[in-house]
Order: C-alpha cells, then sequence, then structure tokens
C-alpha cells in the first residue's frame, strides 16, 4: 500500500514528462511505420498483418519505454527520499547534540507578527527544565526573565522582520534562576519549511569571568576593599576645589605574623582589620589596600586637626587586641600623611607623598608623618646611608665601644655593655639610633649582630677569663632571635673564643617579649645553654610587672628616662622602688642607667639599687682604653 501510494506520488508528479513522451513516440511511431509499410508491400493481406505487427512492437515498446522511464523516476525518488531521510537524520542529530540552545517556529505569514516555536534542542530542555508540554507550543515570553518579559514581543516581531539578527537577553529556568544569553535568528528552510532558527548561547560564564576582572582589577581579594587602582581612581575624581587628605597606613611588624602564624592567619588580620577600619569610617567608599600590610585613607578636608583627629580613630581601631582561635594579637601602626588642600595635585603624586612621609616616620620612630617639602632629599639621604650600611662593615668602618657597670658602694666594676659605633668615611659618627633602626628595616642587622658578637667575644674573652665573675652585655634584635640558626651560631661564637656561656648578657627589648609563644621557648633555650638574659628599657614598652615571673630573665635595666629627674619627682621614685622590690622577690638583678650625678646614686642606694651605668662612673670607650683593657691585650 505504502510502495502504491508512492508510485501513485511519482506517477502523478511526473504524468505531464511520461504523457508528453507517449505522444511524441505514438505519433512518430504512427507516421513513419505506416509509410515504411506501404513502401515495403502493397498486398491488403500482407499490409494488415504488418500492421497488427506494428501495433504489437509499438505496445511492447513504449511498454518498455514506459517502464524504464517509470524505473528511473522511482530510483530517482528514492534516492531523493534517502538523502532527505539523511538529512533528517543529520539534522536531528545536530540539533540535539549542540550545546547551545536551540529553537525551531514556522515564520509568521506575510514575516511580521509573534511567532510560536515548536521545538527546543536537548540542552535548551536541559537548561530550562519545563515540562515535555510546554516545548509543544511555547512563546519568546514563555522563557523570558520578568524583567524582560514585556519587551518579548518587540523582539519577537524584530526577529520575523529581519533575516539576521542579535541580542542580549535573559532566560530563566523552570526554577526561577536567571540565564543570561546571546541571540543569534536567521531565517532558514529546514525540512521544506521556512522556518526561524533561534540560537542561544549562556554567557553567563562570560559574565561572570568579565566580574571577575572587574573584582579583581579595582578591589582586594582578601579583604574585599577597593584596590590601589580603584583608590588613585576615586581619588581623581574628587572635585579639584575641595582639599584632600591622604594617609597611608602600614601594620608595624605584620611580617612576623605571616612568617610564626602562617599566612592564612595573616589573612585573616588583614580583613578583621578591614573591617574596622570601615566600621570606623562608615565606608570603604574612601578605603584602600594598596599592598599586603598597607591601607590608604582618604577625607576631603585638610589641616593637623583633622590629622591628629584621624590618628586618634586610628588609635580606637587597633588598640582592641586581635583574637583568633588561641591567638591575641597587639597590633600598632605607622602612618604618612599628605595634604592637598588647593586640590591641584595629581592621585599618584599625593600617594607617593604619603609613601614619603611614611618612611620618615619610620626612620624617626614616630606614629605618623605628615609630608612637607624637602622630605625627598631626607629620603635620598637616607637611601645613600643604607647602602653605606651594607659596605659598613667590608670597609671596617664598624667598631665596639664599651661602657662599665659597677656596683654603686664601691664603684667596683662587675662587667660592662658593648656598645655598637658607626665612623662613616665621609659623614664621620653616625649614631646608632639612626643606622640600627635601618639595619633592622633592611634585614642587615643579622650579619651586623653576627659580626658583633664575633667582635665582642674576641675582644673581651682575655678580659672574662681573667675576671670570671664579670659579665658583657650584647643587645639582641628580635629579627637574630627568630633566625633559624642563630643559637648554634651563637654557641659556635663563645666556644671558639672560650667566652663561658654565662659571662655573656644578651640584652633584649621589651618589644621582643610581645610575641611570647614565639619568642619564650627561645629565651628558655638560651638559658638552658647557660646564657644570661637582661631585659633593657624596662618601664617604656609593654612588659608588666606580672609578666615578668614568666620571662627567664636575669637583669632588669630601669631606663633612664626614671633616673633624669629621680631626685625630683617623687613619682619616679615611687616607681623605680616597685621595680627593685618585685625584681628582688624574683631574684632579678637590677642595673639603673644614665647616672650622670652622684645624687642619683645616693638615691638609687637608699632605694636598695646597688648596680649603675653611666657617665658619672665612665663614658663608653674602646677596649685598650681601660686598664683592665690593656692588660689583657
Amino acid at each position: 500500500m505504502r510502495r502504491n501510494r508512492r508510485l501513485e506520488r511519482i506517477v502523478q508528479n511526473n504524468a505531464f514528462i511520461i504523457t508528453g513522451a507517449y505522444f511524441v513516440v505514438g505519433f512518430l511511431w504512427i507516421i513513419f511505420s505506416d509509410q515504411v509499410v506501404s513502401a515495403w508491400n502493397t498486398d491488403v493481406g500482407t499490409a494488415s498483418m504488418m500492421q497488427t505487427y506494428k501495433g504489437w512492437f509499438y505496445v511492447i515498446g513504449t511498454s518498455l519505454l514506459l517502464y524504464i522511464t517509470v524505473s528511473k523516476l522511482i530510483k530517482k525518488e528514492r534516492k531523493r527520499e534517502w538523502e532527505k531521510r539523511q538529512a533528517d537524520l543529520m539534522y536531528k542529530a545536530v540539533f540535539d547534540n549542540v550545546n547551545d540552545l536551540l529553537f525551531l517556529a514556522p515564520l509568521p505569514k506575510l514575516g511580521g507578527g509573534s511567532f510560536t516555536f515548536n521545538e527546543g534542542n536537548k540542552s535548551a530542555r536541559a537548561m530550562l527544565g519545563y515540562d515535555d508540554s510546554t516545548w509543544e507550543h511555547f512563546t519568546l515570553a514563555d522563557i523570558t526573565s520578568e524583567p524582560l518579559r514585556e519587551k518579548a514581543m518587540t523582539q519577537e516581531r524584530l526577529i520575523s522582520q529581519k533575516n539576521y539578527y542579535t541580542f542580549d537577553w535573559e532566560f530563566v529556568n523552570k526554577d526561577g534562576t536567571t540565564i543570561p544569553v546571546e541571540i543569534q535568528t536567521t531565517k532558514a528552510s529546514i525540512l521544506g519549511e521556512e522556518m526561524i532558527l533561534v540560537v542561544a548561547r549562556d554567557v553567563s560564564a562570560y559574565k561572570q569571568a568579565v566580574e571577575d576582572i572587574h573584582q579583581l582589577s579595582y578591589y582586594d581579594r582578601i579583604t574585599h576593599l577597593p584596590n590601589y587602582n580603584s583608590f588613585l581612581r576615586r581619588l581623581q575624581q574628587v572635585e579639584p576645589k575641595q582639599n584632600r587628605l591622604v594617609l597611608a597606613l602600614n601594620i608595624n611588624r605584620f611580617r612576623r605574623i605571616n612568617e610564626t602564624l602562617g599566612a592564612e592567619i595573616g589573612d585573616k588580620v588583614l580583613a578583621i582589620i578591614a573591617r574596622r577600619l570601615k566600621e570606623a569610617t562608615g565606608s570603604d567608599e574612601n578605603l584602600a589596600r594598596k599592598t599586603n600590610d598597607e591601607f590608604l585613607l582618604m577625607s576631603r578636608s585638610s589641616g593637623q586637626k583633622e590629622v591628629e583627629e584621624l590618628i586618634e580613630k586610628l588609635e580606637r581601631v587597633f588598640n582592641p587586641p586581635i583574637r583568633i582561635g588561641q591567638e591575641e594579637l597587639i597590633l600598632t601602626f605607622t602612618v604618612g600623611v599628605a595634604c592637598d588642600e588647593d586640590g591641584k595635585k595629581e592621585a599618584k603624586d599625593l600617594v607617593q607623598q604619603t609613601d614619603i612621609a611614611f618612611s620618615h616616620a619610620k626612620r624617626k620612630g614616630w606614629q605618623y608623618s605628615i609630608y612637607r617639602t624637602g622630605m625627598e632629599k631626607e629620603a635620598r639621604s637616607t637611601y645613600i646611608l643604607e647602602n653605606d650600611l651594607y659596605h659598613s662593615l667590608s670597609r671596617q668602618e664598624m667598631f665596639l665601644m664599651y661602657q662599665p657597670f659597677v656596683y654603686g658602694g664601691e664603684g667596683k666594676t662587675i662587667g660592662m655593655e658593648a656598645l655598637l659605633r658607626w665612623n662613616h668615611s665621609k659623614k664621620g659618627l653616625i649614631p646608632p639610633s639612626t643606622f640600627i633602626p635601618m639595619a633592622e628595616n633592611n634585614g642587615f642587622i643579622n650579619t651586623l649582630g653576627r659580626w658583633v658578637l664575633q667582635q665582642v667575644c674576641k675582644e673581651i674573652g682575655p678580659v672574662l677569663y681573667k675576671n670570671p665573675t664579670w659579665t658583657v652585655a650584647v643587645n639582641i634584635s628580635s629579627q637574630q632571635l627568630e633566625g633559624e640558626h642563630f643559637i648554634n651560631e651563637l654557641w659556635e661564637v663563645v666556644q671558639s673564643n672560650g667566652v663561658a656561656p654565662q659571662q655573656l648578657e644578651l640584652e633584649i627589648t621589651e618589644r621582643t617579649t610581645m610575641q611570647p609563644d614565639l619568642m619564650l621557648p627561645i629565651l628558655h633555650k638560651l638559658k638552658e645553654l647557660g646564657f644570661r638574659i637582661s631585659l633593657d628599657d624596662f618601664g617604656t614598652g609593654y612588659s608588666s610587672l606580672s609578666q615578668l615571673k614568666e620571662l627567664p630573665v636575669d637583669t632588669l635595666k630601669i631606663d633612664r628616662s626614671f633616673i633624669d629627674d629621680i631626685n625630683d619627682r617623687k613619682t619616679n621614685i615611687a616607681i623605680v622602688k616597685t621595680i627593685i622590690e618585685a625584681a628582688e622577690n624574683l631574684n632579678m638583678k637590677v642595673i639603673a642607667e644614665g647616672i650622670e650625678k652622684e645624687e642619683q646614686a645616693r638615691e638609687l642606694l637608699t632605694l636598695q639599687c646597688c648596680y649603675f651605668q653611666g657617665y658619672y662612673y665612665s663614658i663608653p670607650k674602646k677596649i685598650n682604653e681601660f686598664s683592665w683593657g690593656k692588660e689583657s691585650s
């Protein structure tokens, strides 16, 4: 039945061709065959027989011709149908397996008006997730997000009117999730029918990548604050006539948090600081994270008063300790400030000036510094001096001086402190208050510290050998203590120079004790090896009397600020007395430094402090300038 219908369709489709061919062949046969018969034979009987044969020949010939013609047509149609079937299969395979979302809709009549989709591919079904019934008859509005739904009919009209059309759109899936897409439409003949093919590409990943790039370009990943580039743009956008005040805030010694507690803890600390800064300023609009431990702040005012108010606000931000797990961190900061009172400075210049002011504050040991003209020159001089510091040892510009410790009642020498001095080849003596912080900041302190320990043991070793009860104090930086090989190197130095560990007193500052979890194990190890520990400038830093019992300290050195006016201020006397009594209860020796007058020594003796150091007893000298030094050389 099916074959007959196909044959009927073939015959119908080619009836004109078959009929025309049959007519032409028959017409030609009648004319020419009759002429041939007449020419060959005029006999009536024979002529009749010949007409019969001619008829049979015609019927057989035309039947054969008709068979051949119809067979060729059927074969041609079969081939066409096979090709169409293959094309359909290929179309279906492509349509369903393309990753993009594909939709088909019949072209509306007269090329205008809305249209209805009647098919969506597998990707569309999977992504949008509607029921199967939806895909039999749906419009663009049915799969469009709510904000764009009113514009769907306008887009349908444009799609119908244009042969090619591209636009950005938003679909919504069954769960209500919005999917941004880029749509391209085209008119095409598909399966013999004029259709509209809609190709929608999911651009969610692209939009997210664009957003991520924007975040990376203008926002900090850890603190979520604007970054340096974003801050510069914001700073540049401030009205030119408005005053601008920029602060560069640097967290002091933040590197140690990363080194001792790990970068993950360091990142958490930065995030907490950023949150506190936001709360203090009320917004992150004028905040930014510039580098690892540096933040930028902007204000639309200027002047000393405004700077002081901002610094007070920052102090309130940093005053509460930061608690992360079992860790409690006390942080301090240094600030560089730049003012633009006439609104004419470029944003980059303002930020650069905060860097210069910050460096100036660091060099001076100040909490903050405001930029002023001429600081660049100072910074240049500092850079040159810092470079010279690296060459100071090779140029033999460093040397040691010693200042004795004495037993006050008798004035008897019981030891000495080694003091490092730098005699610059061109600038003369450079004070330790200048080059020691410089060496700590650039990391040269470790090299310098090793040289000092080696030189002290070499110079003073013979003196200590002859005076076994004496000690020599050497200032040790916290950076040296943190060194992986410090203890081993120290032990090798004293052993190679014949110095007993108990005769070497390692003098640390109160700041070193700010990280007890890190420092206490190191200090206890040094004590186990026999070295003595001295706490310098006690009373001016962060340690309290209650914390002393936790520290393996042998000697407390009372800062000279309490000694200078001890004869005139009862408050200082009370403080010194408290320190002495606490040290005595903890079996610690107390040394008062900075003694310059006899009255100071007498007052201290009445308070039961018997160990002194100061100009009243001896100025710092080279070892060969002391009588005991000459005897040992």
